[in-house]
This record gives C-alpha cells, sequence and structure tokens, in this order.
C-alpha cells in the first residue's frame, strides 16, 4: 500500500497527494463527508477524483472498510467490511434507538416523497423527540429527556449524517436535517427494527410486572416449539 501512494505522488506531486492523504484521515475521523457542508468541497472532490479511486478503496479494504457513495445526493463515506462487522465498534443502545428513529422518519419522508434537494429529510428537534417518546412509552423504561436525546443526535452529526441548526427562541426548537447516508448504517428495514425492538421491551415489561404470567408464556411457547 505504501508503494502505491509513493507511486501516485511521483506521477501527480506531492500536494496533490497531501490532498488525499487529508481525505483519508477525514473519513476514518468523520465516517462520511457530505458535499453540502461548508469546508469539505476539496475532501469530496478529491474523494470523486476518478485518478484515486482505486487507491482509495484499496487503502481503506487494508484496514476493513468499503467505500460507499452516491454521487447524485453528493455523499461519500465508509463502512466496515460484513468480515470485519463483528470487530465494529457497537452502538449503545439508547444510540441505536436514535439512529433508528431518525432512519424511520427519513424513509417514511421518502416514501411520500417528501424529501428536499439531495434527498435530504427536513424536520426538527422536537417533533424526533416526540416520535422516540412514542416508541419507547410502552417498554417500561424511562424515556430520554429532551437534552439529552439532543446529545445522542449530536453525536450522530459527529459522522455527518445529519445536520442540527441553530436554538430558534420563538419556536423553542432546533430544525434537523437527516442525511440519505443514515440508510447506510440503518439498512432498510428501519421502521420495522425499531418496532421489533419496541414490541420486545413491551413484552419484557409485562413480564417484569407479573413474573407468572411470563413464565407461562414462555413455557406455553417452549412446548409449542417441541410438538409430543
Amino acid at each position: 500500500m505504501l508503494a502505491e501512494f509513493e507511486q501516485a505522488e511521483g506521477n501527480f506531486g506531492v500536494e496533490k497527494m497531501s490532498d488525499v492523504k487529508k481525505a483519508c484521515r477525514y473519513l476514518i475521523r468523520n465516517q462520511f463527508v457530505y458535499s453540502g457542508d461548508r469546508g469539505t468541497a476539496a475532501v469530496y472532490n478529491t474523494l470523486t477524483d476518478a485518478r484515486f479511486r482505486h487507491l482509495f478503496a484499496d487503502f481503506f479494504a487494508c484496514i476493513g472498510y468499503r467505500i460507499q457513495s452516491n454521487a447524485e445526493e453528493q455523499w461519500i463515506g465508509v463502512l466496515f467490511d460484513d468480515e470485519d462487522a463483528a470487530s465494529a465498534p457497537k452502538l449503545r443502545l439508547d444510540e441505536t434507538i436514535a439512529v433508528l428513529v431518525l432512519a424511520s422518519h427519513w424513509q417514511e419522508d421518502a416514501d411520500v416523497g417528501n424529501l428536499q434537494d439531495r434527498a435530504v429529510s427536513l424536520t426538527t428537534l422536537n417533533v424526533l423527540h416526540e416520535r422516540y417518546r412514542d416508541m419507547v412509552e410502552g417498554s417500561g423504561k424511562p424515556s430520554l429527556t429532551v437534552g439529552r436525546f439532543l446529545d445522542l443526535l449530536k453525536e450522530v452529526a459527529s459522522r455527518n449524517l445529519i445536520w442540527i441548526g441553530d436554538y430558534d427562541q420563538d419556536a423553542q426548537d432546533r430544525e434537523v436535517e437527516i442525511r440519505p447516508m443514515i440508510k447506510a448504517i440503518s439498512g432498510s428495514d428501519a421502521l420495522s427494527r425499531l418496532e421489533t425492538y419496541v414490541s420486545s421491551e413491551e413484552r419484557s415489561a409485562r413480564i417484569r410486572a407479573n413474573p407468572g404470567a411470563g413464565q407461562s408464556l414462555l413455557m406455553t411457547a417452549d412446548k409449542e416449539e417441541r410438538p409430543a
């Protein structure tokens, strides 16, 4: 891999290869780059330069990533290879729920043709938090405050998957731009996965509230799996 970088430097010059290295570091640090963000045009243009396409693909493959992009939506990012997925950092449960809430909201806007330019879904923090509360209210677990939920969204924003606007004093809310890259990490079935999680948590809450009924239910399921 080092030889490939040295060869590219000989072909395109030290300055251009400095741009290539900066682009690699940006993706390692942020995971995704979106051309609409301020200050990212040079990084995006370098990553999409046909002269370096194979160099980027080979470099990230060496460290267990694959590149994914969409020219029409103007984003590019890196994801763990399937073979290395088991060693990938795991999201906490509340982080996973936040991502699935974002992805399901994006998907619903996509289904009804309500996306903005470059397949962006525009919503607000309060709308997303209300959606989150509706999803977990039956699970028996306390829902996150809007402030803690905002903290989770900021973590998602650090990977350029969403953009969070400034606080609007009049509306007491913030705009949130959900970008199409969210589907790359959530999968195409985000809504069904979220509903499955909520159903599972509701069932767990019922069992905790009435352990005897839960035991009876589990024994019935066990018998159904092993017919006499």
